[in-house]
């Protein structure tokens, strides 16, 4: 068994693993965009038996974490995976994912990792990996009505990737990036690689900004589930009543005939009270976890501060 670090001719069978794990194709263009077009890099670790057989793959995107006054450099793990045949039916046992996750560590640089494993990797994580005990994702629902009625005559409401540049991005960014206690640093470039770029999946921005003076107020990214209109992302300027922005996801919700708004909110967050007074109900989701590389980190910081969202589980 050799495990080493990924070289470009492991590619197609990285992809055919892919395949055999989930059931779905990893095409090429995907493949590029994650692990080459990535906005800090990204890295991944194979398990290999009988010199080109790929039987467990270990891979992570590099992004870096924000926290008002500190910055923070991690890993994103991603396509953790192993061949059927070779997944250690006992959490004793350091199977073939479990050394490719070794050498994953030893050889990246960070200060934490963080992902939202299935119950069994979160586990596997804890017994073998030394990642913290997992907790869970809280998400937040609501039934949308028949009808909204939403007006505001110095706001500007525009849909698409056409109406945001760059610059603009940023500079809202800038403006906001403080409010968060821990998140991921959503700058222009990790926003458009991360959705307006996606080769596999289709998100929609949407960005409200005053009408006279053109400067952006808010912005977010959705998307349309089966029943769900799905918020990804959002971030938007104090004086903003965040009601009047939620009222714009529940009338395109209507539009085009889904049943309720899903999101992802720390209970820790000030807004997360403020959604529950309008009528959002919160529930239990997936579990989430951390390796903490950096000892001067407190778990319980990430826990609490963390503000995550839809859009940072990269299988969304």
């Amino acid at each position: 068994m050799e495990i080493r670090q990924v070289q470009e001719k492991d590619e197609k069978g990285i992809r055919e693993l892919f395949y055999l794990c989930f059931g779905r194709q990893f095409t090429h263009s995907e493949w590029v965009w994650k692990y080459k077009g990535s906005p800090w890099g990204s890295t991944d670790v194979v398990t290999i038996i009988d010199d080109d057989t790929i039987v467990a793959h270990y891979g992570g995107v590099k992004i870096i974490f924000h926290s008002p006054g500190h910055s923070f450099d991690v890993y994103q793990p991603c396509d953790v995976m192993t061949h059927p045949k070779y997944r250690a039916r006992f959490f004793a046992k350091r199977g073939a994912l479990v050394r490719a996750g070794e050498l994953f560590y030893e050889v990246n640089s960070m200060d934490f990792a963080f992902g939202f494993p299935s119950e069994r990797h979160a586990i596997l994580g804890t017994k073998q990996l030394g990642y913290t005990e997992h907790s869970y994702i809280t998400v937040l629902s609501k039934k949308v009505l028949s009808f909204i009625d939403i007006q505001n005559p110095l706001l500007k409401v525009e849909i698409g990737w056409d109406f945001i540049t760059g610059v603009e991005l940023d500079a809202l960014w800038d403006e906001v990036r403080d409010s968060y206690t821990l998140s991921i640093e959503k700058n222009s470039d990790y926003i458009f690689w991360r959705y307006r770029d996606n080769p596999v999946k289709q998100y929609e921005p949407l960005i409200v900004r005053a009408r006279y003076k053109k400067a952006i107020k808010a912005f977010a990214i959705f998307s349309f589930g089966k029943h769900d209109l799905i918020i990804l992302d959002f971030f938007c300027i104090r004086g903003i009543k965040i009601r009047f922005l939620f009222k714009l996801f529940e009338k395109i919700a209507i539009k085009h005939g889904l049943d309720n708004v899903k999101l992802w909110v720390n209970p820790n967050e000030n807004i997360f009270q403020s959604l529950v007074e309008y009528g959002y109900v919160p529930e239990k989701g997936i579990p989430y976890i951390f390796k903490i590389m950096n000892k001067e980190i407190d778990p319980l910081f990430l826990f609490e501060k963390y503000c995550y969202r839809m859009g940072d589980y990269d299988a969304s």
